[in-house]
């Protein structure tokens, strides 16, 4: 068996496994970028309303669309590397929602329903000052 024909046989499989391990982020920078923290450290929060102090966007996050059925786990992996994302900009939180795209006929064919993850990347405000004119 000649090198090339094993190569041909398993090129579709690289590129599946390939696949995989990627997760396709973008990342658009909003704000200042920090120095980088660990990953652990980016509290993760559903809502504005959860986070605790005044904060700042530094950067939207978005996934690409992975199926809303058997997509689980692999939007998990997606969340986790958003947040690991978030840590290399600096950010202290990471606002998250998982939407959804959604499934039927569109243009005449019919599509699966997909979800997808947005998240914001938010630095704390750690020295808020007013204005002293009056």
């Amino acid at each position: 068996m000649s090198s090339g024909f094993v190569l041909k046989r398993l090129a579709p499989v690289f590129l599946a496994l390939g696949a995989c391990a990627s997760a396709r982020l973008d990342v658009i920078q909003v704000g200042p970028w920090f120095a980088p923290r660990d990953w652990r450290e980016v509290r993760v929060f559903s809502s504005r309303g959860e986070t605790p102090f005044p904060w700042g966007g530094i950067a939207i996050i978005h996934s690409e669309r992975v199926s809303a059925e058997g997509g689980e786990s692999r939007l998990e992996r997606l969340k986790i590397q958003a947040r690991k994302r978030a840590a290399k900009i600096g950010a202290d939180g990471l606002i998250l929602t998982v939407d959804s795209a959604p499934g039927g006929p569109q243009m005449g064919v019919y599509q699966e329903p997909e979800l997808y993850l947005s998240a914001l990347a938010i630095k704390y405000v750690t020295a808020v000052s007013t204005s002293s004119s009056k």
